[in-house]
């Protein structure tokens, strides 16, 4: 295994072929994020080379003081609010592929899973923006508290406070579509 935050200084040093093995690394759990954040598959791959882009051009501003997932993650969220800024009209994609679904033993097992999974996504889509990255962050790419308050730029203790709210809303919004497809 390899530090990252050291293969970051290597980069920011001018060993610019340490960038693809950050990129080999992360690519695939920052598609994730920008999928999970409602957008399709074409964009996200754009997303993610973008973001790549940015770390290779802000490269001398990487200080060691987060992890590089945590700053990664920062770029990516300045990244997605950018295009958005520019493309206002553009409405965000809740129908996502789960690939997951596909390992599913029987039928009825696969179609209960694609039910849940649906019933999930419209319950993260239907929370705020905010909220539903506090839980993305935290759940789907797993930085710690510590990491996304810093991300965030947030109190530690607000930040905890924010996604026991947002974790009660996912439930509460996750509880009322279950009562509506029952």
């Amino acid at each position: 295994m390899f530090d990252e935050k050291e293969l970051m200084f290597q980069v920011k040093a001018g060993q610019l072929d340490k960038l693809a093995t950050l990129f080999e690394n992360n690519k695939v759990q920052l598609f994730n994020y920008f999928i999970r954040r409602g957008n399709n598959r074409a964009l996200s791959e754009d997303l993610v080379q973008e973001t790549f882009m940015r770390i290779l051009a802000y490269r001398t501003n990487f200080n060691g003081s987060s992890t590089f997932k945590s700053w990664m993650y920062g770029i990516a969220r300045n990244t997605v609010a950018e295009h958005y800024r520019k493309n206002k009209n553009q409405a965000l994609n809740c129908d996502m592929d789960d690939e997951e679904l596909t390992n599913a033993q029987t039928l009825g097992e696969e179609f209960e899973a694609k039910q849940q999974s649906a019933i999930f996504k419209k319950s993260l889509a239907s929370i705020s923006p905010e909220d539903r990255e506090i839980i993305l962050l935290s759940r789907f790419q797993q930085l710690n508290y510590q990491e996304i308050s810093s991300l965030l730029d947030c109190n530690l203790n607000t930040l905890k406070s924010r996604m026991r709210n947002a974790i009660s809303k996912l439930q509460l919004s996750y509880q009322q579509l279950v009562g509506e497809n029952s």
